[in-house]
């Protein structure tokens, strides 16, 4: 391509004269917050005790992976209904990095109640989830967009069910090992300069939706009356939680597994375990608001009231 000599002297012009030139838009730091993590009905049997819990983080960023473990190995958090595992004055960062236009983040949190010190199983289970969300549409590209993001946060979400679906072959009570909670997506990525963001969690694995039968889930739902909560007072009151925060920067994640316990000479009992976690994502030190996506089959199911209704996905 050839350039006349007026074009050339207009450009050196413009540049000595201070113009302004296409610039490239700086990374985005980006932080991925737990701000809680509720027990809402425990997973022990003994009445007097706590429940054991800890996350395990997965994910990739760019080429990448994300692997982290909270509390770190060999600890625990303790949790009750009146004795939160993580509450709103001390969140944990998940995941801290910076975007930039058109990179993204994957970060998968796994929920589980007891010790954690199998910690070759834990290893076995984050690999089979690793796998599935590598096979999954989108997982290789290195950079997204709006319709990229939405194909590979289903792709994901449909490889981890996969797994998630068999969860009781390898962690299961009559097995005494620990027991999986519960596992959501967060999907953060850069789009022009503006970080974007989008929760999925993995769904229903296990049973039916409706009803008190057998089942394992995590969705973006209503609670029942049930949560506890301290007032300024320190006074525990039961409460029912939305999906959102009334400032709507925290999306609130629930997981639930029913399960009949059997017992010799006795009919089969049903036990819940019940726990539910606040995310934030925060760019540039501020945090970002999240909007449940409309009515319809994409983004929401319409159950008979606000407890059966969830949604498939936050943004």
């Amino acid at each position: 391509m050839k350039f006349g000599i007026k074009s050339v002297l207009a450009f050196l012009a413009l540049v000595a004269g201070g113009a302004a030139l296409p610039a490239h838009a700086a990374e985005v730091p980006v932080t991925v917050d737990l701000t809680s993590l509720r027990a809402i009905q425990k997973y022990t049997l003994d009445e007097k005790a706590d429940d054991q819990a800890f996350i395990l983080v997965t994910g990739v960023n760019g080429a990448k992976p994300i692997d982290a473990r909270f509390p770190e190995a060999g600890k625990a958090w303790d949790a009750a209904p009146k004795k939160p595992a993580v509450n709103e004055k001390q969140p944990i960062t998940l995941w801290k990095g910076a975007l930039d236009d058109g990179q993204f983040a994957l970060v998968t949190v796994s929920l589980f109640q007891g010790s954690g010190k199998d910690e070759a199983l834990t290893k076995k289970y984050s690999e089979e989830i690793v796998a599935a969300e590598k096979s999954a549409p989108g997982f290789d590209k290195k950079t997204l967009a709006a319709a990229d993001a939405k194909t590979l946060a289903a792709g994901v979400v449909k490889n981890e069910q996969a797994v998630i679906t068999k969860i009781k072959d390898t962690f299961s009570r009559q097995k005494n090992t620990d027991h999986f909670g519960g596992l959501f997506n967060v999907l953060v990525w850069n789009e022009g300069g503006k970080i974007k963001k989008r929760v999925d969690p993995v769904g229903l694995t296990f049973g039916e939706h409706f009803g008190n039968d057998e089942k394992i889930y995590t969705k973006i739902k209503f609670t029942r009356n049930n949560v506890f909560v301290q007032d300024e007072k320190g006074t525990w009151g039961a409460e029912r939680m939305e999906p959102l925060s009334d400032d709507e920067k925290t999306l609130r994640v629930k997981m639930l597994e029913t399960e009949l316990l059997k017992k010799p000479g006795s009919n089969p009992t049903p036990k819940t375990t019940d726990y539910l976690a606040g995310v934030q994502v925060t760019a540039e030190g501020k945090s970002l608001k999240w909007k449940l996506p409309p009515e319809g089959p994409d983004g929401q199911v319409v159950g008979v009231d606000d407890i059966h209704t969830y949604w498939n996905y936050a943004n």
